[in-house]
Order: C-alpha cells, then sequence, then structure tokens
C-alpha cells in the first residue's frame, strides 16, 4: 500500500490537516502540512458539503 504522509516541504511525518475551497459551484477537498503549513491539493471535488457554517452540536 502506498501512502502520502509525509510532508515533501519539511518532512513532517504525524499526517495533515485537511481544509475546504469552494470552486466553481463544488467544493476541493486539500491538505495543509500543520508544521510547514504546505498546501497539498489531491484532486478531490465534491458536491455534498452545502456550506461552511459550523453549527453546535453535543461536541462543537
Amino acid at each position: 500500500m502506498e501512502e502520502f504522509r509525509q510532508c515533501t516541504n519539511c518532512a513532517y511525518q504525524k499526517g495533515f490537516h485537511v481544509f475546504f475551497k469552494r470552486l466553481k459551484g463544488k467544493v476541493k477537498i486539500c491538505l495543509i502540512c500543520p508544521n510547514s503549513g504546505r498546501s497539498y491539493d489531491i484532486g478531490r471535488l465534491t458536491t455534498s458539503i452545502r456550506g461552511f457554517k459550523s453549527e453546535k452540536g453535543l461536541i462543537y
């Protein structure tokens, strides 16, 4: 199994944070290194995310 776990910029090896970017009616799902801040476009788009507003629930 091939993995993309290490930041190619700073060699951070503990995974990535996820961020979302609106793009022409779709939402692009990308990764960001929590150590260096480098962004990675992994080529994923979705239409199932309707908005970015957070909603308070049992766990916020």
